[in-house]
């Protein structure tokens, strides 16, 4: 006899439920990193319990070191978005797109001049960080979210720890620096038309290296970079691709058209 889907369901949820109600603070203690959010309403989903995301973000949380040359690697994605590392990406997106132009291949939007290319991407590329940039301290602003305690970071295990989590907003929910990685890696992907094995270094390798290493140094949890991910996506979706690519090319060769 097959199980029926609303038992399988109930006990799902239900030994969820328990490994929360056992992650809980005893009463009259002081909040934990990792329990007390979740009486956030951004964080008590149904996909936020029905996943354990609270569990699996304790998790990499109470991590408590890793080998030096290994969190070497963890602090570079961290650190990859901080406000003092940006001039860094506009100029590989205009060495990449460069190098495709020259070397024969699409530039992986409308058809522009090839020695415009680069230009246009480096201009378009600016202008997706500030809309992403304006679009995560929006919704940091209306899901008011806290974030995991500074306090609580051990800077011996964690060597990098005050470096990552410097420059940082008040506010934790959408993760800023996820939903920028997912820019990089979605621009790199459709405007500077990567290869196939960077793109899957990209979306499986660094991608998911900022997003540990921002909830490993305790500046997000895990619920933030999933948001950062979704936000990103979509303005991708319904902002860059549909909107923002367009209007940039035409001022682009209009200005071009005016200086000729």
């Amino acid at each position: 006899q097959k199980p029926k889907s609303g038992k399988i369901w109930k006990d799902l949820t239900g030994k969820i439920a328990n490994l929360s109600s056992r992650m809980q603070p005893p009463a009259g203690s002081a909040p934990l990193d990792g329990l007390d959010h979740e009486r956030e309403w951004a964080y008590s989903t149904v996909l936020t319990r029905s996943l354990g995301l609270t569990a699996i973000g304790a998790a990499i949380h109470n991590i408590e070191a890793l080998p030096h040359l290994v969190e070497l690697a963890v602090f570079a994605c961290g650190y990859a978005f901080n406000p003092i590392m940006f001039p860094t990406w506009p100029v590989l997106v205009h060495k990449l797109t460069t190098w495709r132009v020259a070397s024969g291949h699409s530039p992986g939007h409308l058809a522009v001049p090839g020695s415009d290319a680069a230009r246009i991407n480096v201009e378009l590329y600016v202008a997706s960080v500030l809309v992403t940039l304006l679009s995560t301290e929006v919704c940091k602003g209306a899901f008011a979210t806290t974030r995991p305690r500074a306090a609580s970071v051990n800077f011996t295990t964690r060597r990098y720890g005050r470096l990552v989590a410097s420059l940082k907003s008040k506010h934790s929910f959408p993760s800023g620096d996820v939903a920028q990685a997912m820019n990089l890696c979605m621009f790199m992907a459709r405007f500077v038309a990567v290869e196939q094995r960077t793109k899957l270094m990209l979306f499986g390798l660094f991608l998911p290296g900022v997003a540990f290493a921002r909830v490993f140094y305790r500046c997000h949890w895990i619920e933030d970079c999933v948001g950062g991910v979704c936000l990103s996506w979509m303005l991708h979706r319904y902002v860059l691709q549909a909107t923002l690519t367009k209007t940039i090319i035409m001022i682009h060769l209009a200005v071009e058209k005016c200086i000729s």
